[in-house]
C-alpha cells in the first residue's frame, strides 16, 4: 500500500472518530441528573441549612407562648398577728399575661423567619446544582479533549511512519521526521496538562458531593446540546417571580412590618395575676367567730408604660428596619435582572460561535487537511504544511468541544439566575 493511501485511510478514520467525539446529543444526561440528586442529598452545607430551618420552626412555640407561671412560698419565722390568728405560711401563684396581640405578633414574626430560612435552603440547593453542572461540563470538555488528542496521536504516528518511509527512500527529509516527533511530544505534554486538570475537577466534584477526595469519577461521554431559544424578557419575568433571594427578603419585610406593630404595642401594659393562700392556725382563747380561718387573696399587677420616649424609639427603629429591607429588595431585584442579562448575553454569543463551527468551520478544516495530504503526496506542499493542516483540524475540534461545554455552563448560569429553572 502506498504512503498516500495509508495516510489517507488513517486520516479519514481519525476524522470520523473526531466527529463522533463531538456528536451533538439531545436530551438531559442521566449521569448529570444522578450527580445533582446525590449532591442535594449529601451536601453538608445544605444539610446544615435544613437543620437551621428546623431550629427556626421551633422558635414559634417559644415566643408565642405564655411565660411559666410562678410559685412562691413564705414561712413566717416571726408570725404576724391578725385578728383571726397568726399567719404561718403564704403560698402564691402568679402568671404574667402580655397585652393581647403581642404573643401572636411574635409568633407571626417567627413564622416569617422560617419562611426566609426555607428560601435560603432553596437558594443554596440552586447554587449547588449549578456548581455540579459547571464541574460536569468542565469534565466533559477535558474528557472529550483527551479522546480527541488520542485520536490525533494515532494520526501523527501514521504520518511519522510515512515521513520516515519517504526519508528512507529519498523522497523526504530528516527534518520532516523530527517535526513529526516534536508534534507528538507537544500533544503528550498537552495530555498531561489535561489529566492534571481532570484530577482537580474530580476533587472539586467529590467535595460538592461530600465524597472522599480520591473517589473515582466516571468519564463524561456526552452532554445535552439542545439550544435555548426563549426571549430574555421571559427569563427576567420568571427570575423576578421565583428568585429565592427575593422570597427571603419579602419574608424579612413582612417580619419587619410585624415588628412595627409589635413596637407600637409597647405602650400597652402587660398584666400579672397572682393568687395567694395564707394559713392561719387557731389559737386557744381567740373568741373571734372566724378565728383560725385561712385567708385567700388575689392581686393584679400592671406595668405602666410611662416613658414614651423609649416606645417612640422602638417604633422608629422598627420602621427603619422595614425601609432597610425594602431598599435591600430593590438592590436584589436590580442584581437579579443584571445577572439574567449577563448570563443571557454570554449564552447568545456562545450559541453564535457554535453556529460558526457547525455551519462550515469543521468541514472546511477537514477538507483542507485532505487537500493538503494530496498536495504533500505529489510534492506540491511540504510536511510542515501537512502538520499545520492537522493542527487546524485539532484546534477546530477542541474549540468546538470547549465551546459546547461553555454553552452548557452559561445555560446553567442562566438557570441559576432565573431561580433554578427556565421558562
Amino acid at each position: 500500500m502506498s504512503v498516500f493511501l495509508r495516510c489517507a485511510g488513517v486520516l479519514i478514520a481519525v476524522i470520523a472518530a473526531l466527529a463522533v467525539a463531538v456528536l451533538p446529543v439531545r436530551g438531559q444526561t442521566p449521569g448529570l441528573e444522578a450527580l445533582v440528586a446525590e449532591a442535594l442529598e449529601r451536601n453538608p452545607a445544605l444539610q446544615a441549612a435544613r437543620q437551621r430551618r428546623a431550629a427556626a420552626e421551633q422558635r414559634g412555640p417559644q415566643v408565642a407562648s405564655y411565660s411559666d407561671p410562678t410559685f412562691s412560698y413564705t414561712r413566717w419565722l416571726s408570725s404576724p398577728e391578725t385578728r383571726v390568728g397568726p399567719q404561718r405560711n403564704v403560698l402564691a401563684f402568679g402568671q404574667k399575661i402580655p397585652y393581647p396581640g403581642k404573643l401572636s405578633l411574635r409568633g407571626d414574626m417567627s413564622d416569617e423567619e422560617t419562611a426566609a430560612e426555607t428560601a435560603r435552603i432553596q437558594s443554596l440547593a440552586r447554587d449547588i446544582t449549578h456548581e455540579v453542572k459547571r464541574v460536569y461540563y468542565d469534565l466533559y470538555r477535558v474528557d472529550r479533549s483527551l479522546r480527541i488528542l488520542d485520536d490525533y496521536l494515532v494520526m501523527l504516528e501514521t504520518f511519522t511512519g510515512a515521513a520516515e518511509e519517504k526519508y528512507a527512500t529519498g523522497g523526504g527529509t530528516q527534518a520532516d521526521v523530527l517535526k513529526s516527533h516534536v508534534e507528538v511530544s507537544e500533544v503528550l505534554k498537552r495530555r498531561i496538562t489535561l489529566e492534571g486538570e481532570r484530577a482537580a475537577l474530580a476533587v472539586r466534584l467529590n467535595a460538592v458531593l461530600s465524597r472522599p477526595s480520591d473517589t473515582p469519577v466516571d468519564q463524561v461521554a456526552a452532554i445535552d446540546t439542545t439550544r435555548y431559544n426563549r426571549a430574555e424578557t421571559e427569563v427576567v419575568e420568571r427570575a423576578l417571580a421565583v428568585r429565592q433571594e427575593l422570597a427571603a427578603i419579602d419574608a424579612r419585610i413582612r417580619r419587619d412590618e410585624l415588628g412595627v406593630r409589635l413596637a407600637r404595642l409597647a405602650n400597652r401594659p402587660d398584666f400579672t395575676v397572682q393568687a395567694s393562700y395564707v394559713t392561719v392556725p387557731k389559737i386557744g382563747g381567740n373568741v373571734a367567730p372566724d378565728a383560725g380561718k385561712d385567708a385567700f387573696g388575689v392581686m393584679l399587677n400592671v406595668n405602666l408604660p410611662l416613658f414614651r420616649k423609649r416606645v417612640r424609639a422602638e417604633v422608629l427603629e422598627a420602621r427603619a428596619r422595614v425601609e432597610e429591607s425594602r431598599y435591600i429588595r430593590e438592590n436584589i431585584r436590580d442584581t437579579v435582572a443584571a445577572e439574567v442579562a449577563e448570563a443571557y448575553g454570554r449564552l447568545r454569543h456562545s450559541g453564535r460561535a457554535l453556529d460558526i463551527y457547525e455551519q462550515g468551520l469543521i468541514a472546511q478544516a477537514e477538507n483542507t487537511v485532505l487537500a493538503t495530504l494530496a498536495a504533500y503526496q505529489t510534492g506540491q506542499m511540504g510536511f510542515l504544511d501537512l502538520l499545520d493542516s492537522e493542527r487546524m483540524v485539532l484546534r477546530t475540534r477542541l474549540g468546538y468541544v470547549e465551546e459546547s461545554s461553555r454553552y452548557r455552563t452559561y445555560l446553567s448560569l442562566l438557570e441559576r439566575a432565573a431561580g433554578g429553572s427556565l421558562p
